[in-house]
């Protein structure tokens, strides 16, 4: 049994932490949205849930509308032509090109119905017609609601409805004028390049918020095409039933590269995500199935050289595997730090068979933090200012959740740690899912339990060179069911952590409330801002660690 807590305790260990994270910034604070929920499973949806409540697959025959730049035919001609498949590649396209009717992605949009193709055609789409709409719009002035936390107002899903191009580049919006949260129009729409990523690009020039949204959108399927730019999201699909993401390149948002939310049935791969002020790629309130099953899959991801490669507030029941993080800030990162996120508190992810090194981006320097504190509009886009903080020099993180597991990756040369574990208090996020009061003190230790990490390989490259980390393991002492086993260091020696003893799996830890000087250790670092406060006192995440020989 686990020993009984003192309320003494626990109420100290709380009033500390809670006083120094309440000022976390999240994707709730850092931009306002609306309630979201997950996509409706009830009784009454299950012929819905059956048509489009899975991941959706490629489609190459079905109606398709197809849209060209006027220069898609140099393009074309100019496309590799060297292999049977490049020569089939071209001379499809040159097919395709007589049938363009569109020089605008959103135009194709608007004129698609549910069940159909938008081919891209090689060539730079800027979508000017949605540039010039105005953000926010006076014309869906009524179609606000209040934020997710109950505080200003944002716009509503009738406010995407009515005004797509007031946030977004390209709005895909599958829900019609009932607003049942039931895609009933343009649902199952895929948007695909038809050459390589490469010849098809997607830009904003920080124009738009995102530069594609899909809201309601259930069954969309997005393809080989390049994205750039958002001034919050290159990808935002939001409470979406059945999404696909596949051969995209994501770079230069000043937040987010490709990002879902409250979504379900969802696929990311062949993704290659870099250079974003937040995360590359961002699953957050994943799925409830409360480690019954996972919802969203990752898999061949490559995220790089951006603040995170991988983060997600409430990322439940998400799986990632075969996937590449690394010369970011911080490879991995998932958490149940922030209010108006369905799904709190966060558990059951799965990360496994991943490549998580060299996560030591050295982002939060000074020269670097007076930069960022130009206006956005005055910035390179290209240079990456963060937008969220974090431990530089860390693999995996872990911040407040619950059944995860992290099993048989290759985590190397994270010069803080390999991976790190610490408990959120209920309190921070103002839920805690069971109808408790969040402000009761015997129960805020709801995090930091039931979690693995079982035969990953510590300190080494794939080819068996060592290339240490600065600690393999480190967690604040706090939770149940906590546990470690069959991990290995260089030549199959003993991994480092802190506390030097881990608990062993199945059984794992006793309940305990954690190491009081472990989690002092954290707090102040919560209370970073890119603009007031780029260095709290007490706090080392933001000065780079040096590489650990």
């Amino acid at each position: 049994m686990g020993k009984r807590v003192s309320p003494a305790r626990v109420a100290g260990i709380v009033v500390i932490v809670a006083l120094a994270l309440l000022a976390l910034p999240s994707f709730a604070s850092a931009h306002a949205e609306r309630p979201s929920y997950f996509p409706n499973f009830d009784a009454v949806a299950k012929k819905y849930f059956a048509a489009f409540g899975n991941v959706p697959g490629y489609r190459n025959r079905g109606p398709a509308l197809v849209v060209c730049k006027r220069d898609s035919l140099a393009r074309i001609r100019a496309l590799p032509s060297r292999t049977r498949r490049q020569r089939a590649i071209k001379a499809r396209n040159l097919i395709y090109l007589r049938l363009c009717r569109f020089r605008h992605i959103q135009s194709a949009v608007k004129a698609a119905s549910s069940n159909m193709r938008i081919l891209v055609l090689p060539g730079i789409y800027r979508e000017e017609p949605s540039r010039g709409e105005p953000n926010p719009d006076p014309a869906c002035a009524s179609n606000m609601t209040a934020d997710a936390k109950g505080g200003g107002r944002v716009p509503a899903y009738e406010y995407h409805v009515n005004c797509p191009n007031s946030q977004n580049l390209i709005s895909v919006t599958g829900d019609g004028p009932d607003a049942d949260r039931r895609c009933d129009t343009r649902c199952n729409l895929q948007i695909s390049g038809t050459a390589y990523r490469d010849s098809v690009l997607i830009t904003s020039e920080r124009s738009k918020l995102n530069v594609i949204r899909a809201d309601r959108a259930d069954g969309i399927y997005l393809s080989n095409f390049t994205i750039e730019y958002s001034d919050f999201n290159n990808i935002y699909v939001l409470e979406t039933n059945g999404f696909h993401i596949n051969q995209v390149e994501s770079r230069y948002s000043r937040e987010y590269g490709v990002l879902s939310f409250a979504s379900d049935n969802g696929l990311y791969e062949n993704i290659e995500a870099y250079n974003s002020g937040d995360s590359g790629i961002y699953p957050g309130s994943g799925p409830e199935g409360h480690c019954q099953r996972y919802g969203i899959e990752i898999r061949n991801v490559d995220s790089h050289d951006n603040t995170l490669g991988y983060s997600g507030t409430a990322g439940n029941g998400v799986y990632v595997h075969d996937s590449k993080f690394h010369d970011n800030a911080t490879g991995i990162v998932t958490d149940s730090f922030a209010a108006g996120h369905p799904g709190m508190p966060q558990d059951c992810a799965k990360w496994e068979n991943n490549q998580v090194y060299s996560n030591n981006n050295d982002l939060y320097n000074a020269e670097r933090d007076a930069y960022c504190k130009q206006p956005a509009a005055a910035r390179d886009p290209k240079i990456v200012c963060p937008t969220f903080q974090t431990a530089v020099g860390t693999g995996l993180m872990i911040a407040g959740g619950n059944g995860n597991i992290t099993r048989g990756n290759q985590i190397w040369d994270n010069w803080r740690a390999g991976a790190r574990l610490f408990f959120v208090p209920t309190q921070l996020r103002g839920d805690d899912n069971t109808g408790q009061s969040v402000n009761d003190q015997a129960n805020q230790f709801d995090t930091s339990n039931n979690n693995s990490y079982v035969n990953n390989k510590m300190g080494f490259r794939p080819d068996g060179t060592r290339d240490p980390n600065g600690m393999d393991f480190w967690w604040d002492e706090e939770g149940k069911g906590n546990c470690w086993s069959g991990n290995v260091g260089p030549g199959g020696r003993p991994v480092t952590s802190d506390p030097a003893n881990l608990p062993g799996c199945p059984t794992g830890s006793a309940f305990s409330t954690g190491n009081t000087l472990k989690v002092v250790s954290q707090a102040s670092c919560a209370t970073w801002d890119p603009m007031d406060n780029t260095d709290p006192p007490g706090c080392d995440w933001f000065t780079r660690p040096p590489e650990p020989r």
